[in-house]
């Protein structure tokens, strides 16, 4: 042992997670560094080698929380969910043991995979059993197909179900008569964050003690036929815990070698012979699909089972869930001696749920669909154009019908598009739409002459919807036959009419073809971002139309200086000189000398003289006549005034916010509640919610339930129709009142943590805020009779007129002759 190393470890653990992180990093990896095995890292980590990265640095630093192995003996998370707290990451289990767990003799590995005598259901009686099921849907629904899944759970057991997002009640009412409980909660921990919400909280370990087997399923598959040959085959066989199928690798690890088994292999053999071999891979993979789990009571029981359920928490990514909690739950068992079993009686290569092995366990009996097979296709598998046909061959009254339309409204319209156009050649290779990305759009961007008249107007990458500007600038231009108009969408089809209109996904060759050529392209945010490709103004007229007015900070305007401790740039002159790239857009639309500026503080890098005053074009829908709108526009608004009946609408607009963060939502008492409805009541206003689209917790939709409106994105997609049928805003500090305050009418701020929301805006609220601004429900309360009609504070007018120069409806037609003399001007 070297000197370095034995003042490493002379250390205690406490002294040594009180350091500053560079320190103890250091620290650790002198505690480490005889640990770590270089040429077997390497296998885990392939990049170690070809970037030329300290092996020992890296496990400090990343390796260890994304479970990669320092060593053969040593397997990260065996150790961490045996002998540490699962949830927290404050400690590398590595420097656990060097510091404690080897002095203790702690099992770095499981010990073996010999399983003890399996459970036996009692034959003489029915098997009482819970279904705990986890569901999801981007559009807070719950499906028709889900609602089959469940019903079909509900013959064999008691049905606990809960909904990782907000619903409204009439959805969870779809549920009352086939589950004996049903939430809608927030966790954003996946699959698993139900499963543990439900067994620690919802239902409760007590209670799970009642039955003799507790399944986990979820709804990502669709029922293909029932479930009793399932349950009558497993129930007669002896085993602690048990699955559908076992799967060898991950799905985003086909290539390694320890995945690769190339033809079924009974399972009888994998408990036998193979499961000593697999603790051996670099990244423990084997494990039982969690969709449908089912576990007995020698597992039930188990404390190590209990604590690993009850430590899921939210991962970084997904492939962390999977292998924490999905791979990470059969390890634990098969480490631990639980007898399991399977109901396809092989192990097939690879990932067969995703596979064309697919449908040899499907002739076998399976019972379920996975719907990622079918738009996902993640490994390319040809000819699931016909994947109707080739279920009903084996499953004549599988509902394909119900499973379509479930496709058509969730899956995303580009990946199903392009997951049915792979084919197998006539030499049996797979040919599947390849997308130009990187050097190759690059070098075809510079080949492809460019046609003034084609314009493309690209989605939202993150909405996935068509900008609200660049709806209005097609609105103008769609019946002119002299432009060719392209949306490049992305999970959903547009579908919006016109002359020479086309539709593309903007990831499928079509797209990319159309992109290339196209002379003109508008786009609300970073254009490489948008369309997934190295585009340049030097070829293109790109013109970033924006969402609307700017109030919180976002992109480089939201990001920190990273400096030591005390320092400031003046003490290091370089750090005030940088060079500034050029310009990625032709012209920057902004409302008026302070919007361009905060447009300018956002979309860096921009600069001065690329942004064009014209105003945002969505303000016409809002300021224009009402007759000029759009037709679905229209029936938005008619739609909503029908809601208010002759009442006036009070809208709800808060940015999104997450509970148990910093930026968590506003907990309003019932009598807050009480006191902001009842003002409502009494002066003939109706409360509305409308919270961001990428809300999925929908808090304040869930605290204010049926004592206000629901105008979410889903029911409204249009969030101008809504702001046109409203009469009044309240918001704590998103842009959307900005926009609003155009109008004239009264909007209210209520920021309950104002300090932490300084950082968060680009405005001081206090002086740059067109209405009232309340830190406490009680200085709201005061400020109710501004949503009447009473004269708002005195900056109110001041900040509309420097915010806007133009609320003449006009601003689409000044956008449109600012092209056109660009275009004159012989410009790109």
């Amino acid at each position: 042992m070297t000197a370095d190393v034995a003042a490493a470890r002379s250390i205690t653990l406490d002294e040594l997670l009180s350091l500053p992180e560079e320190q103890r990093i250091r620290r650790e990896m002198a505690l480490v560094a005889d640990l770590v095995d270089l040429p077997y890292y390497a296998t885990t980590v392939p990049d170690v080698l070809e970037l030329e990265l300290d092996p020992v640095e890296h496990f400090c630093r990343l390796g260890w929380r994304s479970l990669r192995k320092p060593n053969q003996d040593f397997d990260v998370w065996w150790y961490w969910m045996t002998h540490l707290d699962p949830a927290e990451e404050t400690v590398n289990p590595l420097v656990h043991y060097v510091l404690v767990g080897r002095d203790q003799g702690l099992s770095t590995k499981p010990t073996t995979t010999q399983a003890r005598p399996a459970h036996r259901l009692d034959p003489d009686r029915p098997v009482r059993r819970a279904c705990l099921v986890a569901g999801f849907d981007a559009d807070g629904v719950i499906d028709p197909s889900a609602v089959e899944l469940i019903t079909e759970l509900s013959g064999y057991g008691d049905v606990f179900y809960l909904f990782d997002g907000y619903l409204p009640p009439s959805e969870l009412a779809k549920l009352a008569d086939v589950t004996a409980g049903a939430w809608a909660i927030r966790h954003a921990a996946y699959d698993f964050g139900s499963y543990s919400k439900l067994a620690t909280e919802l239902v409760g370990w007590e209670r799970l003690e009642e039955y003799d087997e507790v399944v986990f399923a979820n709804d990502s598959c669709f029922l293909v036929r029932p479930l009793a040959e399932v349950f009558a085959t497993m129930d007669a066989r002896e085993c602690d815990w048990w699955g559908l199928q076992a799967t060898k690798g991950m799905v985003d690890s086909p290539g390694r070698p320890e995945s690769q088994i190339d033809r079924p292999v009974p399972i009888e053999r994998v408990r036998s012979e193979m499961l000593d071999e697999f603790e051996l891979d670099p990244v423990y993979t084997f494990h039982l699909g969690s969709y449908f789990l089912a576990f007995r009571r020698p597992v039930l029981d188990s404390p190590d089972f209990r604590r690993l359920i009850g430590s899921v928490v939210q991962q970084r990514g997904k492939r962390l869930v999977v292998l924490k909690y999905e791979v990470g739950l059969t390890h634990l068992l098969v480490g631990r001696g639980f007898a399991f079993d399977t109901y396809m009686d092989k192990l097939y290569p690879f990932h067969p749920m995703f596979s064309e092995w697919y449908f040899s366990m499907l002739e076998q009996g399976f019972p379920l669909l996975k719907r990622f097979l079918i738009y996902r296709n993640h490994y390319d598998v040809p000819g699931l154009s016909r994947w109707r046909e080739r279920v009903l061959e084996v499953a004549p009254a599988a509902r394909v019908d119900q499973f379509e339309q479930t496709l058509l409204r969730t899956a995303p319209a580009d990946e199903l598009e392009r997951s049915l156009s792979i084919t197998a050649g006539d030499d049996g290779s797979v040919e599947a739409p390849e997308t130009v990305r990187g050097s190759n759009y690059r070098r075809l961007n510079r080949q492809t002459p460019k046609r003034p008249d084609w314009w493309v107007f690209a989605v939202d990458r993150r909405t996935h919807r068509l900008p609200d500007n660049s709806r209005a600038i097609f609105e103008a231009v769609k019946d002119d036959p002299d432009v060719t108009k392209i949306i490049l969408s992305r999970s959903r089809r547009i579908g919006l009419e016109g002359t020479n209109v086309v539709e593309e996904s903007v990831l499928a060759p079509a797209g990319r073809d159309r992109l290339l050529q196209a002379g003109t392209v508008f786009v609300a945010a970073n254009p490489r971002q948008t369309l997934s490709a190295p585009v340049l103004s030097k070829y293109q007229t790109l013109v970033m139309v924006r969402e609307g007015l700017q109030l919180e900070k976002r992109g480089r305007a939201l990001r920190r200086p990273v400096r030591p401790e005390g320092a400031s740039a003046l003490d290091d002159p370089m750090l005030l000189i940088h060079p500034v790239p050029p310009s990625t857009v032709t012209g920057l639309l902004a409302a008026s000398d302070v919007d361009q500026l905060a447009a300018l503080a956002v979309h860096w890098p921009a600069s001065y003289e690329h942004v064009w005053r014209t105003g945002i074009p969505a303000h016409d829908f809002l300021l224009g006549e009402e007759d000029a709108l759009p037709t679905d526009l229209r029936a938005q608004l008619a739609s909503v005034r029908q809601q208010l009946d002759g009442r006036r609408l009070l809208l709800f607009s808060p940015t999104q916010r997450t509970s148990g963060t910093d930026l968590a939502p506003y907990e309003f008492s019932a009598g807050q509640i009480e006191a902001l409805t009842g003002w409502c009541e009494r002066n003939d206003f109706v409360l509305g919610v409308r919270e961001s689209v990428a809300d999925l917790e929908r808090a304040y939709s869930a605290q204010l339930g049926d004592r206000a409106l629901d105008l979410s994105h889903r029911r409204y997609p249009s969030l101008h129709a809504v702001l046109r049928a409203s009469d009044a805003m309240l918001t704590d500090h998103s842009g959307t009142a900005l926009d609003f305050a155009c109008t004239g009418r009264p909007v209210v701020s209520f920021v309950h943590d104002m300090e932490l929301a300084r950082d968060r805006v680009l405005y001081d609220l206090d002086h740059f805020f067109p209405g009232p601004v309340c830190r406490t429900f009680e200085e709201l309360e005061a400020s109710f009779d501004v949503f009447g009609g009473a004269p708002t504070v005195p900056r109110a007018a001041r900040v509309r007129q420097m915010l806007v120069d133009h609320t003449d409806g006009q601003n689409t037609a000044r956008v449109l002759s600012r092209l056109a003399a660009h275009s004159e001007g012989g410009q790109a």
